[in-house]
Formats: structure tokens, sequence, C-alpha cells
């Protein structure tokens, strides 16, 4: 390591009856490499170097409680429905998310299909493309980022956002 702090990894709690979904959908969307696969812990690594970003599941009762008790809020709170809803609505750049970076636009752009195709054939992987923003669209944050924002409902109910870059 060149001595700066940097990323090294993300780590999802997910209701256990979830994690074959989870596991399916990552690897439908992503070119990631499963290198730890427990019944306590799955791990992805995004590249060839560990330290430079991993993303870990760990399947927890915990999570399936929250997942529950969100459900129940949503049928008994429209406080809560509001706020969702709110949260929902922001573009993709303003609510919270994680991103990785593709080495190509071509990469990108194939991708992209791919998270399209999912969220439209594989309904139970609850994928949605929130939003794409390519360079000259009026929209894009510089003049060569290609940004896509992939929502995987899968990971949670408050909106659990991937941002896939590439620049060119």
């Amino acid at each position: 390591m060149d001595g700066g702090h940097r990323w090294n990894h993300l780590n999802f709690a997910v209701p256990p009856e979830r994690l074959e979904l989870v596991t399916a959908c990552l690897e439908a969307l992503f070119p990631w490499e499963k290198f730890v696969d427990k019944p306590t812990l799955v791990g992805y690594r995004l590249g060839a170097d560990l330290h430079a970003g991993a993303l870990y599941l760990r399947p927890t009762p915990a999570a399936a409680a929250l997942v529950a008790e969100i459900a129940r809020l949503r049928t008994a709170d429209r406080g809560f429905v509001g706020a969702l809803a709110a949260l929902d609505a922001l573009d993709a750049d303003w609510t919270p998310h994680v991103g990785f970076m593709v080495p190509t636009i071509a990469e990108w752009e194939a991708r992209v299909g791919g998270a399209r195709r999912v969220a439209r054939e594989r309904l139970e992987l609850e994928v949605r493309v929130v939003d794409v923003l390519r360079p000259g669209d009026g929209r894009a944050q510089t003049a060569d980022l290609h940004q896509a924002f992939i929502r995987l409902g899968l990971l949670g109910p408050l909106g659990t956002t991937v941002e896939m870059q590439a620049r060119g």
C-alpha cells in the first residue's frame, strides 16, 4: 500500500433466506470473483488485489427482522412511507450508494445492457436501473464520466444502489 488511506471492502448483512438470491443477483450483474463461500460469509473480489476492493455478505436473522419491520411500517405508517418515497425520488447520485469503476466504456455499456435485461427478465432479483448518465447528455458530472445507478432491492429495503462508472 502506498501509505494513503483507501476503502477496501463493503459488508452487507442480509436475511439468510435471501442469500442465494443476492449471490445470483451479483453474479448476473457484475464480473466479480467469488472467493469466499461459507454458510456465514460470502465474499467477492472486484479485481486481483483484494485490498483494492471486496464485497462481503453476512446472513443474519437481525437483517431479516429489519426487513420484516420495515415491511410492517410500510403498511402502517404513512409518514414512513412518505419519507421512503422522498428518498427514492431523489436523483440517484444524491442517495446513499457505493461505486466502482470498470476499465472500458465498452464493458460499461455491455453491463448497463445486462442490468436492464436482468431487471426485465429476472424480477425475483429485484434489480432496477435507476439512472444512466453519459457525457454529452447534459447531466453527466464531467466530460468523460459514464455513470449507471443500479438499485439492488435484495440488499435491503432502503434502496441500496451501486454506481458503476467508466471514463473515456
